[in-house]
């Protein structure tokens, strides 16, 4: 059995989610210690943090092309995509920022902390898509269609797929946009009643 277009996301998302807490840890422990060594890790981390951030978005575009997101699933697929390119924009301007100084300032680091929440959170949101309405699930039809599994024999399908579903993918978040779906989940209450809900 071979790991399907819309499965290389989960796959690639672990980097960044690791990346970036460690990064912005070594360099938080090399600034109150002085340690050369955790501020290099820090420097190293952000730059990798960011290049995998990267890497994980074009393969959420990709997935998000082959599975099937209605309703609630849909706001939640639109709030956790809009919300992870915005979190790509701020680890890309961290490490650029950081490829620039030798020591991290405290602004960066606090950017790095609110980036680790923000982090959390679509993690949730992702999770949740899959775990509470299937989404790119098979056996639950949530995917569309036959997503291509990546074998080597189907190489050339797996790449015409994949482009498209870029290209596509690049024109949803566009046309959201354009409608006003910026982060559907949170400000729709018929989508998410228990984040309307007090205490």
């Amino acid at each position: 059995m071979a790991m399907r277009l819309q499965e290389l996301h989960p796959a690639l998302v672990h980097f960044p989610i690791t990346l970036l807490p460690v990064a912005v840890g070594a360099d938080a422990l090399g600034k109150l210690t002085g340690s050369a060594s955790l501020l290099r890790i820090g420097k190293v981390g952000i730059a990798l943090a960011a290049g995998s951030a990267v890497v994980s978005a074009v393969a959420g575009l990709i997935a998000q092309e082959e599975v099937k997101a209605e309703g609630a699933a849909h706001d939640l697929l639109v709030t956790h995509r809009n919300l992870n390119i915005a979190l790509v924009g701020v680890a890309l301007l961290m490490a650029r920022h950081r490829a620039r100084r030798r020591r991290p300032s405290f602004r960066y680091l606090a950017t790095g902390a609110a980036g680790i929440g923000l982090m959390s959170y679509t993690s949730y949101l992702g999770g949740h898509m899959v775990y509470e309405y299937g989404v790119g699930v098979v056996a639950a039809d949530g995917a569309d269609g036959r997503p291509p599994e990546l074998r080597l024999a189907e190489a050339r399908a797996v790449a015409e797929a994949a482009i498209e579903d870029l290209r596509t993918g690049a024109r949803h978040v566009m046309e959201d946009f354009a409608a006003g779906e910026v982060v559907p989940w949170l400000s729709r209450a018929e989508s998410a009643p228990e984040l309307r809900q007090p205490g």
